[in-house]
């Protein structure tokens, strides 16, 4: 009878002590994202949110790895071109777009998205977020991958 309640005991400890190391192991980190073959979605341009409009498809990049090209979306229109990757160093090139015209908002936002494409030297990927930066090492641009399947 006597040894019930240091059973108990022992029982409880062995369960609380079980719980802590269990919840200790996870707690990690995510894993970057790959920087090729990610669809990232624009969150910030500059210094301003991306907008986004219904019937629209949202501002994106993907990186494919194959030929180095560039495709994604304005907001507007179909974006497409190639990139030149090296370590930290990333330089867009032959970057166009479609022609399709789009609400003014739309529009302004595409020039300033295409204006800061040029002006990117650099990428940083800190899990999900990828910034692109300038010269100067400035986020000019930070987007958020976004898993489609």
């Amino acid at each position: 009878m006597n040894k019930m309640p240091l059973i108990a005991s022992v029982m409880i400890i062995l369960l609380a002590s079980g719980c802590q190391s269990h919840s200790a192991t996870h707690q990690t980190t995510k894993p970057n994202e790959t920087l090729t073959n990610t669809y990232w979605k624009l969150v910030t341009l500059g210094d301003q949110p991306a907008s986004t409009t219904d019937n629209f498809r949202e501002p994106h990049l993907v990186l494919h790895e194959e030929k180095s090209r560039l495709a994604g979306s304005t907001g507007c229109n179909t974006l497409l071109g190639t990139y030149r990757l090296s370590g930290k160093r990333l330089v867009f090139e032959q970057v166009a777009t479609t022609m399709m015209a789009c609400p003014e908002t739309q529009m302004r936002n595409e020039q300033v998205m295409l204006n800061v494409l040029q002006q990117v030297n650099a990428w940083q990927v800190d899990g999900s977020v990828l910034s692109l930066k300038n010269a100067n090492g400035k986020p000019v641009a930070v987007f958020e991958a976004v898993h489609l399947y």
